[in-house]
């Protein structure tokens, strides 16, 4: 009879097995990655991997899922402590201006960046990125924006849903070519030209 194992030990392992994968993709990317490699880093067996995921896409999905929920958990965490929109759209930007010093910043863009382009051959792929895309990053930036616009910080004719995406996508740009071009890139001052370019539309949009 098999050992009872508990469910404190199969989300242990299973979060191994996320940190090997993400090392892998990060190492070669994701197209090229195997589940041999993911073998190879985190020291378990494939069946035991194929235990807990079901295809190298299965393992990616709760990966980023994973890594999104607790960004935004600490993001939380720091809300918790400011009392304006303001603040707290100021906080995001600061997130990612000192993202540039984490040594795994590049790999993570380009696992990321990667994957996206790769759903987007893939319907059932690309409705789920999609689906995770406005859930958890344009809803979470839309409620911010419209509680600065409920207290009148920003203007009331702002379009939440069009300033959160103007805000994800240039983030996106911005990270890409940082991963791309390194340490040449102006990464810091582009960062702080955006936002100042957001909150001059936030705060002086006219009809």
């Amino acid at each position: 009879m098999p050992p009872i194992v508990s469910d404190e030990y199969k989300e242990k392992k299973r979060k191994e097995i996320l940190e090997s994968a993400f090392e892998a993709f990060g190492e070669k990317g994701f197209q090229i990655s195997t589940i041999d490699d993911i073998v190879s880093i985190s020291g378990m067996s494939k069946g035991a991997i194929y235990n807990y995921f079901e295809s190298k896409e299965d393992i990616y999905l709760q990966l980023m899922n994973m890594r999104t929920d607790q960004d935004f958990a600490k993001i939380d965490k720091q809300f918790e402590g400011m009392k304006t929109a303001t603040e707290k759209l100021m906080y995001l930007f600061s997130v990612y201006t000192k993202a540039e010093s984490n040594p795994k910043w590049q790999n993570s863009i380009r696992v990321h960046i990667e994957f996206w382009i790769t759903s987007s051959r893939q319907e059932e792929l690309q409705k789920l990125m999609i689906d995770r895309y406005n859930q958890k990053y344009l809803s979470y930036l839309e409620n911010v924006l419209q509680e600065g616009i409920n207290r009148g910080e920003f203007h009331e004719n702002c379009d939440p849903r069009l300033v959160a995406s103007l805000f994800w996508g240039i983030i996106d740009g911005v990270c890409l070519h940082y991963s791309v071009i390194g340490e040449h890139y102006a990464y810091k001052e582009i960062i702080k030209k955006a936002e100042e370019i957001i909150f001059h539309y936030l705060m002086t949009i006219k009809e």
